[in-house]
């Protein structure tokens, strides 16, 4: 708060000293150096020759004169493959993540739908990055240089790096180009983004699902090309194509379509894309089937796929995970972070999962197969008979289209409900709400969104109608044993969107005994935006899945009972191709929760846990007690592992993460 505050009185006199200045007569630019959260925040401010003031201190003068850049520096392509020359990503890879990480070609991530290995990139070239300066604004920019500051926010020391990084490339190629480093408390950082008042800033990407899609949407026509001020051109190009991929079902005309994007964006050169982060975890010797999917949230894996040989010293029956912090909900329909998600996909099932690694396949699970119509508007799932809940009850065609029901009509901007809305009503339907929402489709404005007692308030009529467009677009047939899905335009993505842990199938029965939605359209503004607080579904388990929720203790543990009736079988035949059938194998798993490191690396050592969270920064403390190291192969989606210590561990290493840091240019930066 203080430190907002500081900042805040900072931009408040800079502002009155840039309407001073350009209020005045030409004179010698001033300059000053403020410290905000102990970060120099150097500001030149010279007179603009014109009428209109500079009051953004980011871009000094807010002129090309060697104390400033004008507002559309930017707009300059050769500015921008400079500043992309002039980044060594070799020294970013290794000063930052020890090596462990990969330059990103595209906006794409690597290992995804769309992602070209062979891609056209950017390499560090100091020479190309010269060149490039000497023919921005006809010359201009080399012979007078520019000062300009890069925004990042304080305590994130990655993207500081990214700032100093970028800025030695500059300054190396000319001492006439000055780049300086501002830290922002993250309040003001967000909101220096929302203004657009950033010249260059760099944040980053955690993906919601496994599909181009959510990457290229913020990245070029949503969240960051807004907040980069996009040319309107540049956008629509993108756009185009962007519409393209995902209103085709078909992987290989997709992959045609973000190949042609990606050089698109190659050659408009938007953004200085980094790179991507490899993963690292550690297992005992003695657990073995574990394997990488982008998916699999980082505490739990795929336990009915795991097992543990004779040589475990705490037994073979029961995998133990220390990790830290505890689920926010249990709930598919409302959980929206990693650690709910990890117990969710094991106990809950969906229509269709994941090709064992590779996150860009599905396979059936809970539907035996389906048919997408020619048009890309209609799903239909034939369901798997005789399969049962945990607690007995019949798993039913109606079950499945409830569950995605519910979910659609809890809503809320806290959930991760968002992903259907514009598959199932279509893009344009939120254009003046400003966010896919279900409390849209009742008051267009947006006005009631994330108000529960607003949306109760709203006209009987409109809320009828609401939630008469989500029954119609999902819609049971269990004399049939279908399940069909209507949507309003076609959506690439839909699929891996069903295959997340919000497309699990709940027993309808169940649900409502325990205070969920009743199924009625009269009464599902009482659910909407339910916190994880007051939903009654947050501690309490019961799917279709190979492990049972057995109990939760806060603050000490979770655990989860073997589902001995399981319905995977010899009939029924494994999900992928050699993969389990029959009862998992382990009896119980045990999730403790373990906030504090030393605790952790203790049971890790000792053997008490077959697995624990092991942040980056104490890597170092449990490499020494590796003995078996296993790469990851993208060509395989799999490891190839070799003995190369002397410890009992085995290390994974190399696998693609789902997140990413990249620096953002604005086109046209506010004054």
């Amino acid at each position: 708060m203080y430190a907002n505050k500081r900042l805040m009185i900072v931009l408040g006199l800079v502002v009155s000293l840039s309407m001073i200045l350009a209020a005045c007569a030409p004179q010698p630019a001033v300059v000053q150096t403020v410290v905000v959260e102990g970060t120099p925040m150097v500001i030149t401010a010279t007179p603009a020759p014109t009428e209109e003031a500079v009051t953004n201190p980011l871009i000094g003068s807010g002129q090309l004169d060697g104390n400033g850049i004008p507002p559309d520096f930017f707009s300059d392509i050769h500015v921008r493959k400079a500043f992309n020359y002039c980044f060594d990503w070799d020294t970013y890879i290794k000063d930052v993540y020890q090596g462990d990480a990969v330059q990103s070609y595209s906006v794409i991530i690597p290992g995804m739908l769309g992602y070209d290995d062979n891609g056209k990139h950017f390499s560090y070239d100091p020479d190309q990055c010269a060149a490039e300066m000497q023919l921005a604004w006809d010359g201009q920019v080399w012979e007078k240089g520019f000062r300009v500051q890069i925004g990042y926010n304080i305590g994130n020391t990655t993207r500081q790096t990214v700032a100093e990084i970028l800025s030695n490339g500059l300054s190396g190629v000319n001492e006439k180009f000055i780049v300086e480093t501002v830290g922002l408390p993250w309040p003001a950082f967000l909101q220096a983004q929302r203004d657009k008042r950033l010249p260059v800033f760099i944040s980053g990407w955690l993906e919601d699902i496994h599909d181009p899609h959510n990457w290229l949407v913020p990245y070029l026509i949503g969240t960051y090309g807004i907040r980069q001020s996009m040319p309107a051109d540049m956008a629509a190009q993108f756009k185009e194509l962007i519409d393209q991929g995902i209103q085709t079902s078909d992987p290989a005309e997709r992959q045609a379509i973000y190949f042609q994007l990606n050089d698109l964006v190659y050659e408009n050169v938007p953004d200085i894309l980094l790179a991507l982060p490899l993963g690292t975890r550690y297992y005992q010797p003695w657990v073995k089937g574990w394997y990488w999917n982008p998916v699999s949230p980082e505490d739990s894996g795929h336990w009915y796929d795991m097992s543990k040989d004779a040589s475990a010293t705490n037994g073979a029956d029961t995998y133990v995970v220390a990790t830290f912090g505890s689920p926010e909900t249990l709930d598919p329909a409302l959980n929206y972070e990693t650690s709910g998600a990890g117990k969710i996909e094991n106990v809950y099932e969906t229509l269709i999962y994941y090709d064992r690694q590779d996150a860009n396949t599905v396979l059936p699970q809970l539907a035996s197969d389906w048919t997408i119509s020619d048009d890309g508007l209609t799903y239909t799932f034939n369901m798997r008979p005789g399969i049962k809940f945990h607690e007995g009850q019949d798993m039913t065609a109606s079950d499945a289209a409830y569950s995605l029901q519910r979910g659609m009509l809890y809503g809320g901007t806290a959930s991760p409900q968002w992903l259907f809305y514009e598959a199932f009503f279509g893009v344009d339907t939120f254009a003046e709400c400003g966010y896919p929402d279900i409390s849209c489709l009742v008051d267009s404005t947006g006005t009631v969104m994330d108000d529960p007692d607003a949306l109760k308030a709203a006209d009987p009529a409109a809320l009828q109608a609401a939630c008469q467009q989500v029954t119609d677009a999902v819609v049971a047939d269990d004399a049939a044993g279908t399940l069909t899905l209507n949507l309003a335009q076609p959506w690439g993505p839909l699929m891996v969107t069903l295959a997340q842990g919000w497309g699990a199938v709940m027993d309808k029965d169940w649900t409502i005994a325990q205070g969920g939605w009743d199924g009625s359209c009269d009464t599902w503004q009482n659910s909407y935006a339910v916190s994880s607080e007051t939903d009654p579904l947050s501690k309490v388990m019961n799917g279709t899945g190979p492990f049972k929720f057995d109990h939760w203790t806060e603050g000490e543990e979770i655990v989860f009972a073997r589902n001995d009736d399981y319905w995977r079988n010899a009939t029924t035949g494994p999900l992928y191709e050699g993969g389990p059938v029959g009862p998992a194998a382990f009896a119980s798993v045990v999730v403790k929760q373990v906030d504090e490191w030393g605790t952790r690396f203790a049971m890790l050592q000792a053997g008490d846990a077959d697995y624990v969270i092991v942040n980056p920064e104490d890597r170092p403390q449990v490499n020494p007690l590796v003995g078996t190291t296993c790469n990851y192969d993208s060509s395989t989606l799999d490891f190839t592992c070799e003995k190369t210590g002397d410890g009992t561990l085995v290390k994974y290493r190399g696998y693609p993460t789902v997140s990413r840091t990249d620096v953002f240019l604005n086109f046209n930066i506010k004054k």
